[in-house]
C-alpha cells in the first residue's frame, strides 16, 4: 500500500489545484457511481435468464455484492484513515469498472458464462459501491467541519438518486439493451470515479505522523520545557479526560466502547425498515395485485404490475432522494442554531417511518374496492417510507463524526454500516417468513402457491416492525436524555 501510495503523491504534483468546493462538487460523480449497486434489479432478470441461472444462483449474486460492500467498508475505512482518500477511490474506479466490464462479458457468452466469473464481478462491484463513497464521505465531511451534514447530504442524495438516473438511461436511452447498459457502466463508472481521485484529496494519518516526526526535533527542547513546568497531577487529569473522552480514543477502544454497539443496534434496525421494504414492494405489489385481478370479480383495468413497479420504485428513490437533501441542513439547525442533539433528526425520521409502517397493516381488502385505490394508498406509504429512510440515514456519518475520533472515521463507519447487513436479514426474513405462511393457494399458471389474502399476505409483518419502530425510537430517546444528563449512555 505504502508504494501506491507515493506513486499517487506523485502523480498529484501534476493534478489541479483543489479546495472545499471542488471536494463536494467530485464527490457527486462518485455518489453516483457507486449507487450503481442498487441498480442490480434492473438488469439481474435479463442477466439471469441469459445466462440461465435458478432463482439460488440469482441470490448468491446479491450474496456476493454485499459481502464486497462489508469488505470494502472495513478495508476501505482503514486504508481511508491511513493513507488519505485517494488511494480506495482508485481501489474504488478500478474494482466497479472491472466488476461490471466482466458482467457484461459473462451476459454475452449467456449459458457459456462462468459462476465464478459472476460472483467475484458482484464482488468487486459491491467493494466499489462503497470504498470511495466512504472516503469522498469523509473528505466532505474534513473539509465542511461547522456543516458537516448539510455537505454530506448532497453526497448521500446524489448516492440515492443514482438508481433512478441510471434506470432513465437503461430505459430510454438504451431502449432496455442489458448489454449494452452493462457495458455503458462499466465506461461511465471509471470515469466518473477518475473525476473524484483528481479532486478529493484529503491525506490519512501516515502523512501526519510523518509530518509531525520531520518537526519533532525542532520542537524536542521547548516541549520538554513546557512538560517540567507542568504539575504531575495536571497530568494524571488530562489523561483522564482523555481516557474517558470518545474523541481521543483510540481505534480500538471506539471499537469495543458501549456507546459504539448501542449506535450499530439502532442504525441496523433504522437500515432494515427502510431497505426491508425497498426488497419486498414487489411482493407487496404481486399480493394486490393477485387479489383484485382473482380474487374480486370486477376488472379494474388497472396498469400492469410491472408499471405499477416501476412507479412505487422511481418514487421511492425520489422521496430518499429529497430525504437526503433535507436531513443534512435540518441535522445543522439543530445543533447550531437549537443547541440541541442531532439525534432528534432519527426521532423524527422513526415518526414518518411508523407511520408508513402502520399504514401497510390496513385492511386494503376491505377497505378499498379496486385496484386504482388501493394503489393509492400503497403510494402514500412508499412516498412516506422512502422519505424516511433517506432523511433518518443521512444524518448518522454527521453523528459517528460528532461521537468519535476524526482519525478513525472511515474505519468506525464502515465497520457500523456492516450494521446495515444483519438489519436487513432480520427484517426480510420475518416478511418472508409471513408472506410464505400464507401463500397457501396452489396456482396452476403460475405453478407455484401464491397469497391471495391481498394485505393479508404482509399484515403481521408490519404490525411487527411498527412495534420495532417505537423500540428503536425509545433507544435513541435512552441515548439523548443520558446524553442530557451527562451520564454515561445505559444500555436499555
Amino acid at each position: 500500500m505504502y508504494i501506491f501510495h507515493r506513486g499517487i503523491k506523485v502523480v498529484n504534483e501534476f493534478l489541479p489545484v483543489t479546495n472545499h468546493w471542488l471536494i463536494l462538487f467530485a464527490s457527486i460523480p462518485v455518489a453516483l457511481s457507486t449507487g450503481t449497486i442498487f441498480v442490480y434489479s434492473v438488469y439481474s432478470t435479463d442477466l439471469a435468464k441469459r445466462c440461465q441461472l435458478d432463482a439460488s444462483q440469482t441470490g448468491s449474486l446479491n450474496i456476493s455484492a454485499t459481502i464486497g460492500t462489508a469488505f470494502g467498508g472495513l478495508f476501505g475505512g482503514l486504508i481511508t484513515d491511513t493513507y488519505g482518500t485517494q488511494l480506495p477511490i482508485l481501489v474504488s474506479c478500478v474494482s466497479i469498472s472491472l466488476g461490471y466490464k466482466w458482467l457484461y462479458d459473462s451476459y454475452r457468452l449467456g449459458q457459456n458464462s462462468s459462476m465464478t466469473l459472476l460472483l467475484l464481478s458482484m464482488f468487486l462491484v459491491g467493494i466499489g459501491s462503497v470504498s470511495g463513497y466512504f472516503s469522498a464521505i469523509k473528505a466532505v465531511t474534513l473539509n465542511f467541519p461547522n456543516y458537516k451534514s448539510s455537505a454530506q447530504s448532497v453526497t448521500i442524495a446524489s448516492f440515492a438518486i443514482s438508481s433512478l438516473l441510471f434506470l432513465f438511461i437503461s430505459s430510454r436511452i438504451l431502449k432496455g439493451d442489458i448489454g449494452a447498459f452493462l457495458y455503458f457502466m462499466h465506461v461511465a463508472c471509471g470515469l466518473l470515479i477518475l473525476l473524484g481521485f483528481i479532486f478529493i484529496r484529503v491525506d490519512g494519518h501516515f502523512e501526519d505522523k510523518k509530518q509531525h516526526q520531520e518537526t519533532q526535533v525542532e520542537c524536542d527542547e521547548m516541549t520538554g520545557l513546557l512538560i517540567s513546568n507542568q504539575s504531575e497531577s495536571e497530568g494524571i487529569r488530562d489523561s483522564s479526560e482523555d481516557t474517558n473522552d470518545l474523541k481521543s480514543m483510540s481505534l480500538k477502544r471506539s471499537l469495543i466502547h458501549p456507546v459504539f454497539w448501542y449506535h450499530y443496534l439502532i442504525l441496523s434496525l433504522i437500515q432494515g425498515f427502510g431497505q426491508m421494504y425497498i426488497y419486498s414492494i414487489g411482493f407487496i405489489l404481486k399480493a394486490i395485485h393477485y387479489y383484485y385481478d382473482n380474487e374480486v370479480s370486477q376488472k379494474t383495468g388497472s396498469p400492469s404490475l410491472q408499471t405499477h413497479q416501476a412507479l412505487h420504485v422511481s418514487l421511492i428513490a425520489i422521496c430518499s432522494f429529497i430525504g437526503r437533501l433535507t436531513s443534512g441542513p435540518q441535522s445543522d439547525f439543530l445543533v447550531r442554531k437549537a443547541h440541541c442533539q442531532r439525534h432528534w433528526i432519527l426521532i423524527l425520521g422513526l415518526s414518518l417511518m411508523f407511520a408508513g409502517h402502520c399504514i401497510n397493516f390496513i385492511d386494503l381488502t376491505r377497505l378499498c374496492s379496486d385496484l386504482r385505490l388501493a394503489n393509492k394508498i400503497l403510494l402514500l406509504a412508499s412516498c412516506i417510507i422512502g422519505y424516511a429512510y433517506g432523511f433518518s440515514f443521512t444524518c448518522y456519518p454527521a453523528i459517528i463524526s460528532d461521537l468519535f475520533n476524526m482519525r478513525n472515521y472511515s474505519f468506525l463507519w464502515g465497520t457500523m454500516y456492516t450494521s446495515t447487513t444483519f438489519g436487513l436479514a432480520l427484517m426480510t426474513s420475518i416478511f418472508g417468513y409471513y408472506y410464505d405462511l400464507n401463500s397457501t393457494k396452489w396456482d396452476d399458471t403460475a405453478e407455484e402457491y401464491v397469497c391471495n389474502k391481498g394485505s393479508g399476505c404482509y399484515k403481521s409483518t408490519f404490525q411487527i416492525t411498527s412495534g420495532l419502530c417505537v423500540l428503536t425510537a425509545i433507544l435513541v430517546l435512552g441515548y439523548i436524555y443520558t446524553k442530557r444528563s451527562n451520564k454515561p449512555p445505559v444500555i436499555l
